[in-house]
């Protein structure tokens, strides 16, 4: 028996266990379950060399004094409480649900084929298309999907082009949505700005257009056009993972379970859910984004919760820090946005410097940081998870 498991090893997961450690200190068995000790850094997953883009995490559990069990989880029964594991089953006190989203493929012929950058795995089976590519004196790259990792990902290919030993400026890539704007779930403020960064790229948009067939030779769109391509990527939105399912309780339309303000599952006794598994308010009326931004509060939250509930103690209600994005543009810089309407705060080469660094740094646990150090960066208050 485990007093408190959580379920996933992304960037909710990994922060709930050290949330749940540094409140329960030594008077609970934390664990975290996942099916590997790779953590992805999904949020860079449209940059070159995706191969090295994961962290292993059982350095820094360990270091905090949390165990690691590789598993599948197929299921639970919350009446007895067990998570059941292909390999077996493990009881809990308290279980925190981290399991992440994955892409949402759509419903047409040949979509299961398609590229994705959605996991590491996958982004490193597109990398390995992009470098068999890129010595074509005419490429093309069709990328189904125009909002956050879309555009992200159409920035990016030239030079990851280049990466690979072709010439980038060759390349024709074509970003594909159904919505009649670019960036449609973006909004209207930071549409200009991303419309100037695509059109500098020589990114040709296919706007207000629904793909009907994907084949290894392109793909068709409802009026007929057929566009050849070398490689098609899906970057068409997310939904909660599969394993949500499981769990009794209300979900939204992508499959995340509804929780409570200390992110409990009303329907689950004993169970948290965070991260992109989570229909949450983030306090001020609006319900948390799948994104690394949001996961890593909603992780902390309720890993803190979790273990607050195990000893007793009062739960806290989970808030949001101020909503903002860093959108990379690639070649033109990146764009930072504020508040749910993203006003543009900044844009251009400065802005890059900005999004490297939470790239490259931010988003990743400290190198060889100590338990204690990871212990106080796990805090739910803001002003308190200051990096070494």
């Amino acid at each position: 028996m485990t007093d408190i498991l959580v379920l996933g090893g992304g960037f909710a997961g990994f922060w709930a266990a050290l949330a749940a450690r540094r409140v329960a200190g030594d008077k609970a068995k934390i664990a975290l379950v996942s099916r590997s000790s790779v953590f992805e850094m999904r949020p860079r997953l449209y940059e070159a060399r995706p191969e090295t883009l994961g962290v292993d995490i059982r350095e820094p559990l360990g270091a905090a004094g949390i165990g690691f069990i590789e598993g599948e989880a197929t299921g639970v029964d919350v009446a007895v409480r067990q998570l059941k594991l292909a390999s077996g089953t493990l009881g809990y006190q308290r279980l925190v649900i981290a399991t992440g989203s994955a892409l949402r493929r759509p419903p047409v012929p040949g979509a299961d084929r398609a590229f994705s950058i959605d996991t590491q795995a996958e982004a490193i089976r597109f990398d390995r298309r992009l470098a068999e590519i890129a010595g074509k004196s005419e490429a093309m790259v069709a990328i189904i999907g125009a909002g956050f990792t879309g555009i992200e990902l159409a920035l990016e290919l030239r030079d990851r082009i280049e990466t690979h030993g072709g010439d980038g400026e060759k390349v024709r890539v074509v970003l594909i949505d159904r919505a009649a704007e670019v960036g449609f779930e973006l909004g209207a403020n930071p549409r200009p700005t991303i419309q100037a960064a695509l059109d500098a790229a020589r990114v040709e948009c296919r706007l207000g257009a629904s793909v009907t067939t994907i084949s290894e030779k392109g793909v068709t769109l409802v009026d007929g056009t057929v566009l050849a391509a070398d490689a098609v990527v899906l970057t068409c939105g997310m939904a909660a993972s599969n394993f949500t399912r499981h769990v009794p309780g209300e979900r939204d339309a992508l499959g995340r379970l509804f929780v409570d303000r200390s992110l409990r599952a009303p329907s689950a006794p004993g169970l948290f859910a965070t991260g992109d598994a989570a229909a949450a308010d983030t306090g001020d009326g609006h319900l948390a984004l799948q994104s690394c931004q949001h996961a890593l509060q909603l992780g902390r939250f309720a890993g803190e919760n979790a273990a607050r509930d195990f000893l007793g103690l009062p739960l806290i209600d989970y808030a949001q820090p101020r909503y903002g994005t860093c959108l990379d543009l690639g070649r033109y810089g990146a764009m930072r946005t504020l508040g749910w309407d993203r006003q543009v705060q900044e844009a251009g080469a400065a802005t890059k410097e900005r999004k490297r660094l939470i790239n490259t740094r931010l988003i990743y646990p400290p190198p060889g940081a100590t338990g204690a150090t990871l212990l106080a960066m796990s805090s739910t208050d803001p002003a308190r998870q200051g990096r070494p």
